[in-house]
């Protein structure tokens, strides 16, 4: 550890008089939150996995509801209409509560996002094809005479996307399932009523916006209680309990596609002697330097966490033993490089002890941890500032 003077010229002086504006802060949250709500593209993977485990349990409940009681409601039909044409919306009953079922059985919580977004797509678009197989039963009704439960069908319809916590862009795309077939229906009945139509439209909208406006504030309190219970404040970097969770994850693929991932453990060398020495708010600015140099140097496609303490453990998928040494040699000089302020002045730099190891097939990926560990309990026990490997001293 080395310190080094504090170059103060009159720009730094200047930089360091002149107030931030508190607004900057409050500008930066309101753009993280849109970015946030607008598409997945910030989105963490582990986020977007739990995200839709809720939507897939929602769909499900959903899907499950309608199919029961999509029939029952055909009590009300023969009541309600001639025997034939009640008899031709049981039929289309009958398939709507099959097609739901079947959709809630695929629905289930382990299912991809993927299968998910189709399941989630589908169930949509299965009541509005329903509703237009009901108004061409209705062609030869007046208007007037059809149930409002019936008309105000599509208006329901795209309401209960709010269930569901989407993106903006998520969003729109359900409605627009909802709505292309709706306006294709519209076009084929339409008697050149062009105040009718604008009338449809427009309540249409209303409930889509208010849909719209439903999934994005589930969204935002979704992604603030995830925060909360999974990022480490201090550093931003993902805690251990869901590093494991992404860590079973690969070991997962790993068994299936035969797809190499090593793992890398880092130490603060002396960490107590910082807290000891300049105070925990310091300790607090090296942790925070730390984070920082780990998301700029490791890929977007790497798992980073703060394992506890001054631990951090990282996950590179694709990578072999030999790629990840590099990897890790790169971090402790990039780490070994960056400069953390005293409050006199001053600067101090901070090194790493590290452990590198790969995983092996058919083991379990507490075993890769503990050896990762003990590789590094290894480099701290030679001398500290080192990369140890599961078989050689390489720096």
């Amino acid at each position: 550890m080395s310190a080094k003077p504090e170059i103060n010229t009159p720009e730094v002086e200047q930089r360091k008089n002149t107030p931030q504006p508190a607004i900057s802060l409050n500008l930066s949250a309101i753009n993280n939150s849109l970015a946030d709500i607008l598409s997945t593209r910030l989105h963490s993977k582990d986020f977007t996995d739990t995200r839709f485990s809720y939507i897939a349990i929602r769909l499900r409940i959903m899907c499950l509801f309608f199919a029961i009681t999509v029939p029952l409601f055909a009590f009300f039909d023969f009541l309600t209409f001639p025997f034939e044409q009640a008899k031709n919306l049981l039929g289309s009953r009958i398939a709507l509560s099959i097609a739901l079922f079947i959709l809630a059985y695929n629905s289930r919580q382990q299912a991809s996002v993927l299968v998910t977004r189709i399941i989630l797509s589908v169930a949509f678009l299965l009541p509005t094809i329903f509703y237009i197989c009901t108004m061409l039963c209705f062609n030869t009704m007046p208007v007037a005479s059809i149930p409002l439960v019936f008309s105000m069908m599509p208006y329901l319809i795209v309401a209960m996307a709010g269930l569901f916590p989407l993106t903006v862009a998520g969003g729109l795309f359900l409605v627009a399932i909802i709505f292309v077939p709706l306006s294709l229906l519209e076009f084929n009945q339409f008697n050149g009523d062009y105040l009718q139509l604008f009338y449809k439209f427009w309540l249409f909208s209303l409930f889509a916006g208010i849909s719209l406006w439903l999934q994005s504030g589930q969204l935002l309190m979704l992604m603030k209680l995830y925060r909360e219970s999974t990022i480490d404040p201090l550093t931003g970097l993902i805690n251990r309990r869901v590093l494991l969770r992404q860590a079973r994850l690969e070991e997962q693929h790993s068994a299936q596609d035969s797809i190499p991932f090593s793992v890398i453990m880092f130490d603060l060398d002396r960490f107590k002697r910082i807290n000891d020495t300049y105070g925990h708010m310091i300790g607090d600015r090296v942790l925070t330097m730390v984070g920082n140099v780990m998301r700029r140097e490791f890929r977007s496609s790497d798992i980073i966490a703060r394992f506890g303490g001054e631990e951090f453990v990282a996950i590179l998928p694709g990578l072999s033993i030999e790629q990840s040494i590099d990897v890790a040699k790169r971090i402790a000089n990039a780490i070994r490089d960056e400069a953390v302020a005293l409050n006199d002045g001053n600067f101090i730099h901070v090194t790493s002890s590290i452990g590198v190891t790969q995983y092996q097939q058919n083991e379990s990926i507490e075993a890769t941890f503990k050896r990762v560990d003990d590789l590094l309990y290894r480099a701290k026990a030679t001398g500290r500032d080192t990369v140890v490997t599961d078989h050689a001293l390489v720096s």
